[in-house]
């Protein structure tokens, strides 16, 4: 009979849950629509986005520079599920001093900056179309590139790794993480949690406020230099446009609770992503 109240309980507040999130979803305006697609990454749009990272407080304090332009295209099936294909071309800046701490100014070339392509990253998720979960999830390989342009700008050379992502929504607030491992070339072994929440705003349609940004943990590195956790806020808005287009800006700021020996201490990030119809 215990078994049964919490069975009939357990599926009670899944309906609940379900029908609440259905109900917020139909009083979501159209710019309110635009920004759950921003914030889901299983989302079936097309576009291109943009994931830039400006980093403080290094033990020289230098500040370094990552900049990643993320092409998606999420493709139908007829099989029941969706594939997402995404890209991801980071453009990296590192400072001199920082690229060889053994050497003096006349010897790099000055106390400029590297700038270059590091290693392309390519991730394919598949999404089984499951009705009546509060929830989607996503899961495929990802692969990398040794596409670098100066060895400066590191990156995981040749590797594969996989990839798994939820996401969903509650009433105003988007929920999710994706979890990532990728295995590289000279013992690159780095697992990547990038948690998701989203609280959206009824103050400026569009609009929203909360986390976003990865965690990660480097398996080869010396014990205390293995995570880097970002602690902070985003905020963003979604603009639609005329044709079905749409362009969301965001904005955050994070100090790094935990990062490596001579690592940065405090991240600005900074979006900018155009949907297509």
């Amino acid at each position: 009979m215990n078994k049964l109240r919490v069975t009939f309980a357990g599926a009670f507040c899944l309906s609940v849950f379900c029908q609440f999130g259905a109900l917020a979803q139909d009083a979501c305006d159209e710019a309110c629509q635009a920004a759950r697609k921003a914030q889901d990454p299983l989302a079936d749009v097309r576009a291109i986005m943009t994931d830039n990272t400006i980093s403080f407080g290094t033990a020289d304090e230098q500040t370094g520079y990552g900049f990643q332009i993320q092409p998606v295209y999420s493709i139908p099936t007829e099989y029941g599920f969706n594939f997402i294909a995404r890209g991801i071309l980071p453009v990296v800046g590192v400072h001199n001093g920082a690229a060889f701490p053994k050497l003096g100014p006349d010897q790099i070339g000055g106390t400029g900056y590297t700038w270059g392509l590091s290693d392309i990253m390519l991730q394919g998720f598949l999404v089984p179309q499951i009705e009546n979960l509060p929830f989607k999830v996503g899961f495929g390989p990802q692969v990398s590139l040794r596409s670098r342009t100066d060895d400066v700008v590191g990156g995981p050379g040749w590797g594969a790794g996989l990839g798994g992502v939820i996401f969903g929504f509650a009433g105003d607030l988007s929920y999710g993480a994706l979890v990532a491992h990728h295995w590289g070339e000279d013992n690159f072994n780095l697992t990547t949690v990038q948690p998701i929440a989203m609280y959206n705003l009824d103050l400026f349609g569009g609009s929203y406020v909360g986390y976003n940004n990865s965690v990660t943990y480097n398996w080869t590195a010396k014990a205390g230099d293995r995570w880097q956790v970002p602690v902070g806020l985003t905020v963003g808005k979604t603009f639609v446009l005329d044709g079905g287009y749409a362009v969301d800006a965001s904005l955050g700021g994070y100090a790094l609770a935990a990062h490596p020996e001579g690592g940065a201490d405090a991240q600005l990030k900074f979006g900018l992503s155009v949907f297509f119809p």
